[in-house]
């Protein structure tokens, strides 16, 4: 009896470890520079995970601040291994508190879940620069691609640029104030501090 429930046991893990086939952060970030990437990358077709091996997402996780035309920005940068459905990847989720200068939240998703709409949630490299996507007041069209980098010579220091969609319906009467929309994420390169 002992002797089939190890060969029983032996079986599930070889099944289980062939089951999973791994790339990289970097293979994905490869096929974005071929000139073909737009038919996809054929030799990545059946990774079911793509994994940080070199640990490049851990340079942004933890409490980072900075400050921009009246408002405080704190963003809580945090690594989520094997996230999604399909394929899974380990990638970077960011919360964000926003206050104006009297110290007054403009905006909070500090507890908001993974799932849910208001996050930084991170995609892959370009070079140095990870890429992530946010989606603020949908209505007012407030959703695009952010852009970190930590410098190389000081990996405390981190810029954010934001991307603002230029594209997508726009319904006035869920967004009247459209005209004077300010997005939440700065469209300037800023600084941000790692705390």
């Amino acid at each position: 009896m002992k002797n089939r429930l190890f060969i029983l046991t032996l079986f599930l893990v070889i099944v289980s470890c062939k089951a999973q086939v791994i790339g990289t952060l970097e293979q994905f970030e490869e096929c974005q520079k071929r000139p073909n990437r737009d038919e996809g990358c054929p030799d990545l077709d059946n990774i079911t995970y793509v994994k940080d091996t070199n640990n490049r997402l851990n340079q942004f996780v933890g409490i980072w601040k900075g400050a921009y035309n009246g408002k405080q920005y704190e963003i809580h940068f945090e690594k989520q291994p094997q996230w999604g459905e399909d394929i899974k990847w380990d990638r970077i989720f960011g919360r964000i508190i926003i206050k104006d200068n009297s110290g007054n939240i403009i905006y909070n998703s500090l507890n908001k879940s993974l799932t849910e709409a208001g996050l930084l949630r991170g995609g892959n490299f370009q070079n140095r620069v990870y890429v992530m996507h946010f989606v603020g007041n949908y209505d007012c069209l407030e959703s695009g691609n952010v852009f970190i980098e930590t410098r190389i010579n000081n990996p405390n220091e981190m810029t954010l640029f934001y991307s603002q969609d230029k594209d997508g319906l726009l319904n006035p009467a869920k967004c009247p104030n459209f005209s004077t929309f300010v997005p939440l994420l700065p469209t300037d390169k800023i600084t941000l501090i790692k705390q």
